[in-house]
């Protein structure tokens, strides 16, 4: 019969929900601890329970999920190379009065002048690699989760293994207070032996060592059930309250595996397999892509621009303007002149003359509408568009090169499949000799415990009719209490035959 915990069955029964309402209370703890509280109201945790804290707060988990971000951004940014861009620009400017030059030319005094300009450009390129580059980056992705899916199931294999060390160390908690309890049995039995003479003071002395030593063995297992709670707190990345119950049942079946059926299922849904098939499809995908460096590239540009000037003080700007003024006036008057003597009728050259206040006026007025505008009235430039096609002809190695070394990646990528799956098919066949022997022993162990008990209470009867001494007691009790922690250990090793069967082939096999 087994004690307490010991009654696990491997068969889990995941619930759908727990038989009572569970509290959680998440909170974020001190930076010492780096962990989340967790707290249940009626203090129970199931296995579903511990494997959904675990893809929620394990940090290395959470590192590998953030792969897959990595890969979005990634195939956000292979997207964005097939997309054009368009870009607009504005300035301000200042240039303070004072003599131009062109080298050695001297171009004149000119005033302060106030700039602003604007352009508008539209530039979309298009190669080989821009291409080819969003197809390689989705293989990616579905490659990373791949890897992702293999740590998850890795946690779940990892946290199922700690739920089990508990219940393993709860159920050797147990058996060592039914083995103290039989000690103690013991004593009070020795005890009475001596009092009616039936028994020496030394059988009642051995009778209290094999107590003492069997307190002994309940400390060290109430110690391993106390640290292994704190190993399954660790990988869920929360703190457990120490009286929380883990009530998840497992049942002890007959394996029924066919390893050929199993190793089909495993090579289809083995993460780690999956991943190096995606990976090698990668690889294939980086040789085309190198080759595509041999293919022309194109890259159209189109763009509008405006700018504004105006001086800050118009005065120089209009006696320019009156000075080139009074030359045509007086050009008109000498023509005049000339055309008096061949008898021509002459021009008028009245309204040309600067010195009028109505010809100043004017100048003064084209002037100030000539410098108006800052800062945004514009005068745009015409429309400017390229195109422009490029096929590189010689690039010394480079490219060669860069093909070749990404064929070598692929042929090393398709080898490492080879491996995983060779490296499967060994995994798979000693996992499932591993059960059956688990399984063969769990029987074995409860054979030995059954006669180990037989045996022990035959002792205790001749012990109280006095044919026996105490050590036969003792050696008795000795073998009855190491067969039921043999019985246990066997137990569970058969548990984590079967999730470790179940890590290979990426899913339940009962």
């Amino acid at each position: 019969m087994l004690f307490g915990h010991q009654r696990c069955r491997l068969r889990v029964r995941r619930r759908a929900r727990l038989d009572v309402p569970l509290v959680l209370l998440l909170a974020l703890a001190g930076p010492a601890s780096g962990q989340v509280a967790f707290e249940a109201g009626p203090g129970e945790l199931t296995l579903e329970e511990a494997i959904r804290l675990a893809r929620e707060f394990n940090p290395d988990y959470r590192i590998q999920q953030s792969q897959l971000r990595n890969a979005d951004i990634a195939i956000s940014n292979a997207r964005g190379d097939l997309m054009p861009s368009l870009s607009v620009s504005n300035s301000y400017g200042y240039q303070a009065q004072g003599e131009r030059r062109a080298g050695s030319v001297v171009l004149g005094t000119q005033p302060d002048y106030y700039s602003s300009s604007y352009s508008l450009s539209f530039q979309y390129s298009l190669n080989g690699q821009s291409l080819l580059r969003p197809g390689q980056a989705r293989t990616e992705r579905r490659a990373a989760e791949a890897r992702v899916d293999g740590a998850a199931i890795a946690l779940d294999a990892e946290v199922t293994d700690w739920y089990l060390q508990v219940l393993q160390a709860d159920a050797q908690v147990v058996q060592a207070r039914t083995a103290l309890e039989r000690a103690r049995l013991t004593v009070q039995q020795a005890a009475a032996q001596v009092e009616v003479g039936a028994a020496t003071p030394l059988d009642l002395r051995r009778a209290e060592v094999q107590d003492g030593q069997a307190e002994v063995v309940l400390v060290e297992s109430e110690n391993q059930a106390a640290s292994a709670r704190a190993g399954l707190a660790n990988i869920l990345g929360v703190r457990l309250p120490d009286e929380v119950a883990l009530v998840t049942d497992f049942e002890l079946f007959d394996p029924q595996l066919d390893s050929e059926a199993l190793l089909e299922r495993a090579l289809d849904g083995n993460p780690v397999v999956r991943a190096s098939r995606l990976s090698h499809e990668a690889s294939r995908s980086q040789v085309g892509l190198a080759k595509s460096q041999f293919f022309p590239s194109i890259s159209l540009s189109a763009g509008i621009s405006g700018s504004v000037f105006q001086a800050g003080n118009l005065d120089p700007l209009v006696a320019q303007a009156l000075g080139s003024q009074a030359s045509r006036y007086q050009s008109c008057v000498e023509d005049n002149r000339i055309r008096a003597l061949l008898g021509d009728p002459p021009r008028n050259c009245s309204d040309m003359d600067p010195t009028l206040p109505a010809v100043e006026g004017s100048i003064r007025e084209q002037v100030r509408v000539e410098n108006s505008g800052f800062p945004f009235g514009y005068r745009r430039q015409p429309l400017s568009m390229s195109l422009n096609i490029s096929l590189p002809l010689f690039t010394g190695l480079s490219r060669k090169n860069q093909v070749e070394s990404a064929q070598v990646a692929a042929s090393s990528a398709q080898e490492q499949v080879r491996t995983q799956e060779l490296l499967l098919r060994t995994e798979v066949s000693t996992a499932v000799r591993s059960v059956t022997t688990a399984r063969r022993t769990v029987e074995l162990q409860g054979r030995i415990r059954e006669t180990s008990t037989e045996e022990l209470r035959l002792a205790q009867e001749r012990f109280a009719l006095g044919l026996a001494s105490s050590i036969e007691v003792a050696d008795a009790q000795a073998n009855l209490s190491q067969a039921e922690r043999d019985e246990i250990n066997a137990l569970y090793e058969f548990h984590r035959s079967i999730i470790a069967l179940e890590a290979l082939v990426g899913g339940p096999v009962r």
